[in-house]
């Protein structure tokens, strides 16, 4: 058994890898770190703020969009193409099956971000001659997050079409983010049933903020521990209630 869904794995992590989508976002971010890196046209403190604000949002955003794509149609084309017919004939559940497809995108989405991030911590020692603890969080976080965001491709793929799941994932992430300012406001200058459903959904929504540490990082800041381990708990949890909630609708679901 595990010996098959290990194989799937890396059935999923091939697959995902030859995908040109993830190829053009990793070169593409690559690039444009690389670019901010050699601007000259500050002094040091303000292109190091360049390169970190950059490399940040760059390995955020190719890692996210490589994922929602990556997600949103692997379940699909599956099903269509009759290919986990003779995957769920052998020893391997529902359960393992998606997992499998979860852990070798995320897999190979890993590895681009890696490299990405390889790219920014390189500049960083270039310029700085020195790698802070607090750019190494705020890219292990980063990571956190784009875990979160293929979780939710992962549960929408299972209920809607690619082309939906893209569009509804890329809505819920966008809520989420505008979730701590925006949605609050918005809930405090509303009253009665409104102000209930506004936060409800504020709070069924993932904090994608909860994550973002790259001001803290480009202002060198500092993060309490508590807040760290709160929001990787956060992060964990809401992403295995979608992965758990992803397999029980396939469960549920007539192939």
């Amino acid at each position: 058994m595990l010996r098959a869904f290990l194989a799937l794995v890396k059935l999923s992590f091939l697959e995902a890898v030859r995908r040109q989508i993830l190829h053009v976002m990793v070169l593409l971010s690559m690039v444009v770190i690389a670019i901010a890196g050699t601007v000259t046209f500050f002094d040091l403190g303000v292109q190091v703020k360049i390169v970190k604000d950059t490399g940040m949002v760059m390995i955020l955003l190719a890692g996210s969009l490589s994922m929602v794509f990556l997600m949103s149609g692997a379940l699909f084309h599956d099903i269509e193409g009759r290919l986990v017919y003779p995957v769920l004939a052998r020893p391997i559940s529902r359960a393992m099956y998606l997992l499998a497809r979860y852990a070798g995108a995320l897999g190979a989405v890993s590895l681009g971000m890696t490299l990405m991030s390889a790219t920014l911590l390189a500049l960083l020692w270039v310029h700085l001659h020195y790698v802070s603890a607090m750019a190494i969080t705020a890219i292990a976080f980063t990571y956190l997050e784009v875990a979160l965001v293929g979780a939710l491709a992962l549960l929408l793929s299972t209920l809607f079409t690619p082309a939906m799941t893209v569009a509804l994932t890329l809505f819920v992430y966008l809520l989420g983010s505008l979730k701590m300012g925006y949605l609050q406001h918005l809930a405090e200058r509303n009253t009665g049933l409104a102000k209930w459903v506004i936060t409800a959904v504020s709070a069924v929504l993932p904090n994608m903020e909860a994550f973002r540490l790259k001001d803290a990082l480009v202002h060198d800041l500092s993060v309490p521990t508590g807040y760290l381990l709160l929001a990787a708990v956060y992060g964990v949890a809401y992403a295995g209630l979608c992965v758990l909630l992803s397999i029980w609708r396939f469960h549920r679901r007539e192939v």
